[in-house]
């Protein structure tokens, strides 16, 4: 039987739109699809990063270098 997927969405503040564009090619280079805008307060911006995952019966921390990388 072939593996179920499940995309899993992660929600990235930033402080502007410089910040969120770095995000996104960090992302980007670490696999995830992501987009951004200004965020809901108007104070700072939101990338929203995307990924497959192999659904399990266990919680798994996705791609925490990802992560790490952004300045």
């Amino acid at each position: 039987m072939a593996a179920k997927t499940r995309t899993v969405s992660h929600f990235l503040y930033v402080p502007d739109r410089a910040a969120a564009e770095r995000a996104g090619q960090a992302l980007a280079r670490a696999g995830f699809r992501s987009e951004a805008g200004p965020a809901s307060d108007g104070n700072a911006w939101l990338r929203v990063a995307r990924h497959d995952a192999v659904a399990e019966t266990e919680r798994e921390v996705a791609a925490p270098d990802a992560h790490r990388e952004i300045p």
